[in-house]
């Protein structure tokens, strides 16, 4: 497993993001996940990058892997992670939460008719940049979230069952609500078309 992630634990982060207690505080997130995901399982081997993946870096881990999992926070991240698996033809599997809404897909880009992050949100539609951090998150939202991402990659990796490839699932919180979109591969998408 690889974990890529340039961000120290800060204490706002310790609602929601199960990993790290307060003794990791200002550690860097990558050694604080890796060293608790070695006290659950210490035969899984975690590569820790503290780092943001630019270009060459993003291409080989991408490369490299089986299935990549987007947990970001902002849309040049998901643009660039998407580009990557779009090239190798990697699935990924995109998680969001803002506030009390989330929202969950795979584009299992091994599928020449799969649509990819791009085909739902286009790199140069106007789309509104809102993170935790300023607009806030119902913190057992993401784990609901991450918990679904988590059960995406291990089916997708264990070749069972369907997989949410092609259809969006929407969360809102407050009426827990589920909503299911389709989403069909764009012809014109500057990532896959």
């Amino acid at each position: 497993m690889t974990l890529a992630d340039p961000d120290k634990v800060d204490l706002t982060n310790l609602q929601r993001q199960i990993l790290y207690g307060t003794s990791s505080v200002g550690s860097p997130k990558v050694d604080e996940a890796r060293k608790s995901l070695h006290a659950f399982n210490p035969e899984v081997q975690v590569v820790a990058l503290q780092k943001k993946l630019l270009k060459q870096d993003l291409d080989r881990a991408v490369a490299d892997c089986s299935v990549v999992l987007d947990c970001s926070d902002n849309f040049a991240t998901r643009h660039a992670v998407n580009r990557a698996c779009v090239k190798h033809r990697k699935p990924l599997i995109s998680g969001a939460a803002i506030r009390f809404d989330a929202q969950l897909m795979v584009f299992d880009l091994r599928q020449a008719d799969a649509p990819c992050y791009a085909c739902l949100f286009p790199e140069d539609g106007e789309v509104e940049e809102v993170q935790c951090s300023t607009m806030g998150v119902f913190a057992p939202l993401t784990g609901v979230i991450g918990a679904m991402q988590a059960m995406e990659a291990i089916k997708l990796i264990a070749g069972v069952g369907d997989s949410l490839s092609g259809r969006m699932q929407v969360f809102d919180a407050k009426n827990a609500e589920w909503r299911t979109v389709r989403v069909t591969k764009d012809p014109g998408c500057s990532a896959c078309g």
